[in-house]
């Protein structure tokens, strides 16, 4: 048994315990935040400033780009029953890929026939996604929730499929505070129920480095977590998950497996489901010693 297969195993274990153990919470019914003319931005992003990274943005046709299709796939089927249309992605450590995974992913999601997706980076203390996407802003979500700025004013339509995007905006120091608000609940809570069709991908930190996103965790409908090959240590990726022990974990995103680890070019991503766990490729179609 491999390495990563022993990690998920254990995984899984926590995943049941962690249910067995908690308490369901009455649900949640928060009131609407009165929100006005969602999505008026239109900074759209130029194709040709996007990092290369972003395949699904630069080279769609690519054998990497696919992989991502086929992780899109894999989230389609894990969350579409009961429309759990609200992901974090995250990762044990800096460096480990999340944010390609995350962007990515947004983007093979947006253009998907069904669906919406809004992009959120929530990484408030190290944020990338604008970077990567080329644009600069000056206001994001740190701003609507110190209340500097109107949401729709930080919406961001990207004119790539139907893919909106709200930077993380000004840099503060007490971002745990700001993500664990009421306001930013209520957040969560109004883009999960505004849009029947819509996905929101939050690009988080870290799990070891803040407590950020152990925070946005339990806002979410699920976590997608990103490990990387010859990186991640089996420790870390272990005490990241039982980090949100409790929380829906729909799959460990393992990335960049070298040649001689999975005998072919691509990384292999896990998805939880019904039976077990699946294994398909996936490229994060990234530089494995410059990955954000």
């Amino acid at each position: 048994m491999s390495r990563i297969e022993k990690i998920l195993e254990k995984a899984a274990e926590i995943k049941e315990s962690g249910r067995s153990a908690v308490v369901e919470e009455p649900a949640y019914h928060a009131p609407k935040v009165p929100f006005t003319g969602f999505e008026t931005g239109e900074r759209l992003v130029d194709k040709d400033t996007v990092d290369k990274h972003i395949v699904c943005i630069t080279d769609p046709n690519s054998v990497a780009a696919e992989q991502y299709k086929k992780l899109r796939s894999r989230v389609l089927k894990a969350t579409t029953e009961n429309f759990q249309n609200t992901i974090m992605v995250t990762s044990p450590d800096m460096g480990e890929g999340k944010t390609i995974t995350a962007m990515n992913l947004a983007v093979s999601l947006s253009h998907e026939i069904d669906h919406t997706v809004l992009l959120v980076d929530t990484d408030l203390r190290h944020p990338s996604v604008q970077k990567y996407l080329g644009i600069e802003t000056s206001q994001g979500l740190s701003d609507y929730l110190t209340g500097t700025a109107e949401l729709s004013r930080v919406m961001i339509k990207t004119g790539i499929g139907k893919l909106v995007f709200i930077p993380a905006g000004s840099v503060v120091e007490n971002t745990a505070e700001l993500l664990s608000s009421e306001k930013m609940r209520l957040l969560v809570h109004e883009l999960k129920h505004r849009y029947k069709d819509r996905y929101i991908i939050f690009d988080s930190s870290p799990l070891l480095v803040t407590s950020d996103s152990l925070l946005m965790s339990s806002y979410v409908d699920g976590v997608l977590l990103v490990i990387q090959a010859d990186r991640t240590t089996p420790k870390a990726a272990l005490h990241a998950i039982s980090q949100i022990k409790g929380s829906n974990i729909l799959g460990v995103v393992f990335n960049n497996v070298s040649k001689y680890l999975a005998n072919n070019l691509y990384p292999y991503y896990y998805l939880y489901g019904k039976e077990g766990y699946y294994k398909r490729p996936i490229d994060s179609g990234g530089d494995k010693n410059n990955i954000p």
